[in-house]
């Protein structure tokens, strides 16, 4: 367990860890369409967030990284099918944090919400646009600025 963590309850503790997939397929669902190239950044990023980070996030990111996929598949298989819904799921989920951050050292809650935006950018850049222009869609400018959360 992180020791950033141990104040709190097992159901926040998860809240906390899959926080980065549950921005992902936020961003991912933006447009009602998730794209493989999404996911597959998002991984990337997680994955390289688990060595390279020199803050207490890389502790989140190596565990997050060590299951990625069945914690992507797990996270995939509990939202809704249908796109507002998954929005309005998703957006429930993210929302959940803002009770949790107050427990946390305010360190680890102001480099994990800067995280998840950083995280939120990339997965929207990841897709879409030609040239580098227009990649980020309006449905994901909607989200990448995480406006559930209350800002550190």
């Amino acid at each position: 367990m992180l020791y950033q963590l141990q104040k709190l309850s097992s159901e926040e503790q998860t809240s906390v860890k899959r926080s980065p997939i549950w921005v992902t397929l936020l961003v991912a669902c933006a447009d009602f369409d998730i794209q493989e190239k999404e996911i597959d950044r998002a991984k990337e990023i997680i994955h390289i967030r688990s060595y390279a980070l020199q803050s207490d996030l890389k502790n989140l990111y190596e565990e997050l990284d060590a299951d990625i996929e069945q914690e992507i598949d797990q996270a995939l298989a509990a939202i809704p099918a249908g796109g507002k819904d998954r929005i309005q799921y998703l957006e429930e989920k993210i929302s959940e944090l803002n009770s949790i951050f107050s427990k946390l050292d305010s360190t680890f809650y102001k480099q994990l919400y800067t995280s998840l935006k950083s995280l939120a950018v990339a997965v929207a850049q990841s897709d879409g646009g030609l040239f580098g222009i227009g990649r980020i869609s309006d449905e994901e400018e909607r989200y990448i600025s995480l406006p559930m959360l209350k800002k550190p």
